[in-house]
């Protein structure tokens, strides 16, 4: 008998937990470096961006794991949940920009390095199970 739990054994292994991890990481990082040559509003702006990223990828993780469910429903329509997924990715993403330029205030530099940076956990994808 196996030892997985059936939650475990429904939804597919697509690592966002160790992507998840490193984007942690890579935006605490950033945030320190920013805190220590720009100061605090520039810490804040990085942990601002790369928590954008950290929400689209927990998103799409949630979009993923509906798609599988339907898969098994009804094979062929889980490309809808797709395209919905990459839409609201979009939209969330740019009002997140402009939230956090426009109406927070935040410098536009760290948001985008934090951003850009952080997707490089994308690499430690933890596919080697």
């Amino acid at each position: 008998m196996n030892n997985k739990s059936i939650s475990e054994a429904t939804t597919p292994n697509t690592g966002v937990s160790k992507i998840l991890a490193v984007q942690l990481l890579l935006t605490v990082s950033l945030g320190y470096a920013f805190y220590f040559y720009q100061g605090l509003l520039a810490a804040q702006a990085a942990s601002y961006g790369g928590c954008m990223l950290m929400f689209n990828v927990w998103m799409t993780q949630r979009r993923l794991q509906t798609a599988a469910e339907l898969a098994k429903i009804a094979p062929g329509k889980e490309v809808r949940i797709f395209y919905l997924a990459a839409l609201q990715r979009f939209v969330y993403t740019i009002g997140f920009f402009i939230l956090g330029m426009g109406w927070l205030g935040l410098p536009p530099i760290p948001i985008l390095v934090a951003f850009t940076i952080a997707h490089f956990g994308y690499l430690f994808n933890g596919q080697s199970d």
